[in-house]
């Protein structure tokens, strides 16, 4: 029987849903030594493919992917979370709120589904939208993932809010 491939190992796995994680766990199984230059042409083949078709030359954002995201209402002492979908990376670039009426106050925190890292507290929000300054509390650019993303909380209990969050793709 031939020696197994990284092919073999990622066998029916689409390329639009393999992780790095992936190829490094199917990677390791090697030794460094002559006999597995062969193996390692797939892992190399893959990464370039996995480099070229979900990143931006030298690690820019890709321009045409820039948006902005619009959370649906939250109620008040509520909260939803802003998470990219599976393999995407966002840079943020800002966040607005904007209260339904009166004051709304909110807390962001980083959040893997599992724990939190407050981020903003009690930030007030006005009616006519309030600018979020990020930049104060985490150094910009910042990247969400699928794995570690937002929670965002409206605290005050008096109003509902919208979040606007502008990023752009940094890999798809």
């Amino acid at each position: 029987m031939a020696d197994p491939s990284i092919y073999d190992q990622l066998a029916k796995e689409a390329l639009s849903d393999l992780t790095v994680t992936q190829l490094n766990s199917g990677s390791s199984v090697t030794a460094v030594d002559q006999a597995t230059i062969n193996y390692w042409k797939g892992p190399i083949t893959l990464a370039r493919i996995l480099e070229s078709s979900r990143t931006y030359a030298h690690g820019l954002p890709i321009p045409e992917t820039g948006a902005v995201y619009v959370t649906g209402q939250i109620s008040p002492s509520e909260s939803t979370t802003i998470q990219p979908p599976g393999t995407e990376l966002w840079q943020i670039a800002g966040i607005m709120g904007v209260a339904a009426t009166g004051t709304a106050t909110i807390n962001i925190s980083w959040t893997d589904g599992s724990n939190d890292v407050l981020m903003i507290s009690s930030q007030n929000i006005a009616t006519t939208g309030t600018m979020i300054d990020i930049n104060e509390k985490v150094s910009a650019p910042f990247i969400l993932s699928n794995s570690l993303y937002f929670d965002v909380e409206e605290t005050s209990g008096n109003s509902a809010l919208i979040l606007k969050v502008a990023y752009y793709k940094v890999s798809l």
